[in-house]
């Protein structure tokens, strides 16, 4: 019976053995499954913020050339502007076009009501004499105020077509 004893015991330890080599094989075998999926996912991450970075970088390209475009139109609109004014201060009209001061007042101040963006806003200061003035506007006047109209929506056209181009960059027009 000592003998039967010694015999399971033997058997037992060495299952013991056999069992513990078996898992350290499977415990090796499973740190390596998560050290290469660490490191895949370190390279998801590196990948993502590559990514990242290319997309952001390619969205403040687009912001520099649509600001660009905008200035360069704005630019040309206070040209334009600038020129159809002188043209029209330099035609002869026939004096008065039947708009008060007053009247001339009441659009200025509907404009000026408008929480206009700062380069627009410029336009719609309200003449502090027109309001004041009783007189007719000559038709140079009354062009003067169409004129300021034309650049509002001028400015506010390219102020979108810059938005447009930008998002056509960054996100291909979708």
């Amino acid at each position: 019976m000592a003998a039967a004893v010694l015999l399971i015991g033997a058997g037992f330890a060495g299952g013991y053995a056999l069992k513990g080599r078996l898992d350290a094989t499977e415990i090796e075998r499973l740190r390596g499954d998560l050290a290469r999926m660490a490191a895949a996912h370190a390279e998801d991450k590196r990948a993502a913020a590559e990514a990242a970075a290319a997309r952001l970088a390619q969205a403040e390209a687009a912001a520099r050339e649509a600001t660009l475009a905008l200035q360069a139109t704005k630019s040309a609109l206070a040209a334009t502007q600038k020129r159809l004014k002188e043209e029209l201060h330099a035609l002869p009209t026939a004096g008065r076009c039947g708009l008060s001061g007053p009247a001339r007042g009441l659009l200025n101040a509907a404009i000026a009501a408008n929480a206009l963006p700062d380069g627009a806003a410029a336009f719609a200061d309200a003449d502090a004499e027109s309001a004041a003035d009783t007189g007719p506007s000559s038709e140079a006047d009354v062009g003067g105020w169409i004129a300021d109209a034309i650049a509002l929506y001028g400015e506010c056209r390219a102020r979108l077509d810059a938005i447009r181009q930008w998002d056509a960059t960054v996100n291909g027009g979708r």
